[in-house]
């Protein structure tokens, strides 16, 4: 009989949503076990810009701030982006942007901001916050197989010595990418379209790029994009130094050297050395589902989109934090285990309203076409560029500007969220509206000590009181009485009563509305077997026995 090594979660897959999701159920006290076959390595620097939203959760885990001083990337660096005609051109648009250390005091909805880091720098980041935490880190270990059966599922896999043992969890989160062998496995499709666009990109290594870019557009840049030609070059800083990133548009990708392609892009006199090339597609598609039995996935292993504002990896870590607080909730039997079928009722509307956001903002930049006029010293030349800035602005602003995405997603419809007929805002991606309508995020409130009432939010359900708290602890009474933590927490302050709108706000474990009200309701217990999930049905899913698969 192989070894059998038990645990509550099987992670398959350390890439950023695998390590986001081992950081999450740490915080939460959930024992799991992660999978990857890799030794860690960072090959291809990608996705280096992390969301306000993301950030916050990395401040709730208390880790917010070794990430944004760190040296990943120049903590005092603007993150400006950029558009030219080409390197040795001229500059037709600037959209200016904080630094890292300045994010959080530039942000009024945050109290993180943004914050820009290469990944090859984040995810050590991340494995190294989890190992802090005692989690069970397992490199070149490769998934081999797994079956599922009532109350668990065995993974057999293959160690660094080469030995096999089964890895037996409560269950399975697939974070294993845009080719996951797990969804595979579990016979999901991907509903959407595959291959909108072919691409090329290279990781460089130029010191005197910076300088000539900088220079150009009279501010440190992190990110320009090129109109000279179809390709539509752009170079993404790495590390706000020497190494950079560039993509181009491209349908022969196979045929493409490299070299010839930085050189085309950057001029002929500057010396640079590639390190690593590969090409991609631009994907808009999201899982049919996220679930098979006791088997879920996340991250890119659930949807694939274009990588135009940011969307992927931060769309993934909301769904680790979904995924992460109900894992929880039913692992300390506050919860049924059907609360883990709405992981997908509220993760999977958010993304398709990103992947679908991140196509149009490819097709928005596919509206902007190259043209010789750009590069003319005359005044025909002059209107030309000043045609194409407002046109930039009008069309391609809106990749960078994204506090609607970061912080206004809402959960619609879901089945553990108590609606009150209030009126809907807009979803709007560019525009963020404070609003403890239930389902929302709960605003950040900043207090007169410079702490946030996001501070307040993270372990068990939290009663926010802004006026008279009478009924309050009988109503958190009434929450505990079923085993589920609760808390009140009571202010003063006529701005924040204002901010959230009602007196009573209860806010979930992961930070979002999901019951408010003026007047607490006559029935608590209504309240709390909704958001715990306790009105739902029995979940026929946990139970479905499977043959093995590979």
């Amino acid at each position: 009989m192989p070894r059998i090594d038990e645990t509550t979660v099987v992670i398959i897959g350390a890439g950023p949503v695998g390590l986001f999701l081992a950081n999450e159920l740490g915080y939460r006290g959930v024992d799991y076990i992660l999978v990857e076959q890799g030794e860690g390595k960072v090959w291809f620097p990608a996705g280096e810009n992390f969301f306000s939203r993301t950030m916050e959760h990395l401040r709730r885990w208390g880790i917010a701030d070794d990430l944004r001083y760190g040296d990943g990337f120049p903590q005092d660096m603007p993150r400006n982006m950029g558009f030219c005609t080409s390197i040795w051109g001229k500059p037709l648009a600037l959209f200016t942007g904080t630094s890292n250390s300045g994010a959080p005091k530039a942000d009024p909805y945050s109290p993180e901001g943004g914050f820009f880091y290469p990944k090859k720098a984040f995810d050590p980041a991340l494995r190294a916050a989890a190992e802090r935490r005692g989690g069970d880190l397992r490199y070149q270990t490769k998934l081999d197989s797994f079956t599922q059966a009532d109350g668990h599922v065995d993974c057999t896999v293959t160690g660094p010595d080469g030995q096999c043992y089964v890895v037996r969890g409560k269950w399975l989160a697939a974070c294993d990418g845009g080719r996951s062998a797990v969804r595979k496995a579990l016979d999901i499709r991907f509903v959407g379209t595959f291959g909108e666009g072919y691409n090329f990109a290279t990781y460089f290594r130029c010191t005197g790029l910076a300088d000539r870019i900088d220079a150009m557009f009279g501010h440190r840049m992190a990110q320009v994009h090129t109109l000279k030609d179809e390709r539509r070059a752009y170079l993404t800083s790495v590390d706000g130094a020497g190494e950079w990133r560039l993509s181009v548009y491209a349908k022969e990708v196979e045929q493409l050297d490299p070299a010839k392609v930085v050189r085309s892009v950057i001029g002929e006199d500057l010396d640079f050395e590639v390190i690593q090339a590969q090409p991609w597609s631009g994907h808009r598609v999201v899982a049919e589902r996220y679930r098979e039995g006791r088997a879920f996935i996340l991250g890119d292993a659930a949807h694939l989109r274009w990588p135009k504002g940011g969307f992927g990896a931060n769309t993934g870590f909301g769904d680790a934090v979904d995924f992460g607080w109900k894992v929880a909730a039913v692992s300390e039997g506050w919860a049924p285990e059907a609360l883990l079928d709405t992981y997908e009722a509220e993760r999977r509307p958010i993304a398709i309203r990103n992947t679908n956001e991140a196509a149009n903002n490819r097709v928005l930049d596919h509206m902007v076409q190259p043209d010789p006029m750009l590069d003319e010293e005359s005044e025909a030349g002059d209107a030309a560029r000043s045609a194409m800035r407002e046109r930039l602005f009008a069309l391609r602003l809106r990749e960078f500007v994204t506090p609607g995405i970061q912080l206004g997603h809402r959960y619609r419809a879901s089945p553990i969220v108590v609606e009150d007929g209030s009126l809907e805002g807009p979803d709007d991606h560019m525009v963020y509206i404070p609003t403890t309508r239930p389902g929302s995020r709960a605003p950040h409130f900043e207090f007169a000590d410079g702490r946030s009432i996001l501070d307040d939010y993270g372990h068990g359900f939290t009663l926010v009181v802004t006026e008279d708290s009478t009924g309050a602890d009988a109503f958190a009474q009434a929450g505990n009485a079923l085993g589920i933590p609760v808390r009140v927490v009571q202010y003063r302050d006529k701005d924040l009563r204002s901010l959230y709108e009602c007196a009573f706000v209860l806010v979930r474990p992961d930070g979002h509305v999901c019951w408010r009200g003026d007047l607490l309701p006559d029935r608590p217990e209504d309240v709390w077997t909704t958001v715990s999930g306790r009105r739902l049905a029995p979940s026929a899913k946990s139970t479905i026995k499977t043959k093995e698969l590979s």
